[in-house]
């Protein structure tokens, strides 16, 4: 039952009470089921399996590759989480990290993160693990500055940048200098709200993300591609006419964007190729080389040229910190990965700010078999969460809320009955 409920909250990704009701409907089948746990019950063994994970002893070795990033929510709270992995686990697969990979060395919630905040966590880290053989971050000033600061004590530790965040730096250099885009994003703002209420609300462009802009295009240039056709050849759909007239009407300007979405996606294709080729086979000697192989035929016009060139002087920037014969991990996606589940299970949660729930990170990278389970579980009790919890949360959003309007309540009652009028 306990591999069942954990299993339901991270891989079915159900909620903790509907996953509830849908064992006690299923229990009067489940031979030896005698009873069904309640929400908060499967809540803390998913905790107690965290705790477990995040506190065990790792092995001390040299070849340790920590991948960090920060996981932010509403309120002043954010957690610092580091991951990591041998390389000698990763040199016999090569390929994309799955979150089985990996084992969670720190999940720490900070009010403020700094240089030396983060510096710090990377000493407690070493303390279990040894100096690291690199570490991998994205560009953000207090990972950068607290990396740098913990590899002045730390001789042969290497700090890697993370490939998407390069592509995606890359596409913004050159979707900037390009005036076609902003007005590309214009256009696709008025046309989601003329066709949104309207028959035509399945030509509907995508949602921009608030954050990482430039990461919006392979959807864009999707969208634009497949409308475009569309456009040029429009079909009625079963049962219902489609408007021809307002089509044009709200669609046409898609005609002049026809070469630029083309442009565009040739730089998604050089930076898609990039990362799928680092998220492949890491940071090495010959990297560069290789990879300009597969890059042959993409430098259509001067701005494909400047971002392959300077691509290629990215990752033989990187391969220049690789050993010979040795294969650096170059992509975060696998912990950018576990952070979007982390969120995904907080679910309606996420609106509390920073939550015990946090730990979940270390049940979703668990092997979760009977006797990893039943191990875990043993070792770690409902106190030692409550204890981890006291230590390292204070109130939550939510929990704040509650104490304020608690209080103003009780302050209301105490004030004299205003006369009627």
């Amino acid at each position: 039952m306990m591999g069942l409920v954990i299993k339901g909250l991270l891989v079915a990704r159900a909620g903790q009470r509907c996953l509830v009701a849908v064992l006690r409907l299923v229990a009067p089948w489940l031979p030896g089921i005698a009873e069904v746990p309640s929400a908060n019950t499967g809540r803390m063994w998913l905790l107690r399996l965290g705790l477990y994970e995040l506190t065990r002893c790792k092995p001390k070795a040299d070849d340790w590759v920590w991948i960090l990033d920060h996981t932010v929510q509403l309120g002043g709270m954010k957690a610092l989480v580091i991951v990591g992995l041998r390389l000698k686990a990763w040199k016999k697969q090569r390929g994309p990290l799955h979150h089985e990979d990996l084992s969670v060395l720190d999940v720490m919630p900070m009010r403020h993160s700094s240089g030396p905040a983060v510096e710090a966590r990377l000493e407690a880290v070493a303390q279990q693990t040894g100096p690291p053989r690199a570490i991998l971050g994205d560009g953000g000033t207090d990972l950068k500055c607290g990396i740098a600061s913990f590899q002045k004590t730390h001789d042969g530790v290497s700090r890697l940048y993370d490939i998407k965040h390069k592509m995606a730096l890359l596409l913004q250099q050159q979707l900037e200098k390009d005036p076609r885009w902003a007005k590309f994003i214009g256009g696709l703002n008025q046309t989601r709200a003329r066709v949104l209420l309207t028959d035509l609300a399945f030509l509907t462009p995508p949602d921009l993300k608030a954050k990482s802009r430039y990461l919006n295009l392979p959807p864009l240039a999707e969208w634009g591609q497949k409308t475009l056709k569309f456009l040029e050849h429009p079909r009625d759909l079963p049962g219902k006419l489609v408007d021809r007239k307002a089509l044009e009407e709200k669609l046409g300007w898609l005609r002049d964007c026809r070469d630029a979405l083309y442009h565009w996606s040739v730089l998604l294709a050089i930076a898609e190729t990039a990362e799928h080729y680092v998220r492949h086979e890491g940071y090495h000697v010959g990297a560069a080389e290789q990879l300009q192989q597969r890059l042959d035929g993409l430098e259509i016009n001067a701005a494909a040229q400047s971002m392959v060139k300077a691509t290629l002087e990215f990752v033989a920037e990187q391969s220049a910190q690789a050993r010979p014969g040795e294969r650096l991990i170059g992509s975060s996606e696998v912990l950018e990965s576990l952070i979007g589940k982390y969120k995904s299970l907080q679910g309606v949660h996420s609106h509390g700010g920073m939550t015990p729930q946090v730990l979940a990170f270390g049940a979703m990278v668990m092997q979760k078999t009977t006797n990893t389970i039943r191990k875990a579980l043993a070792a770690t009790r409902t106190r030692d969460v409550l204890q981890w919890c006291q230590q390292h949360l204070g109130l939550s959003v939510q929990g704040q809320r509650q104490y304020a309007y608690q209080e103003q309540i009780q302050d209301t009652k105490l004030l004299p009955r205003p006369e009627s009028f």
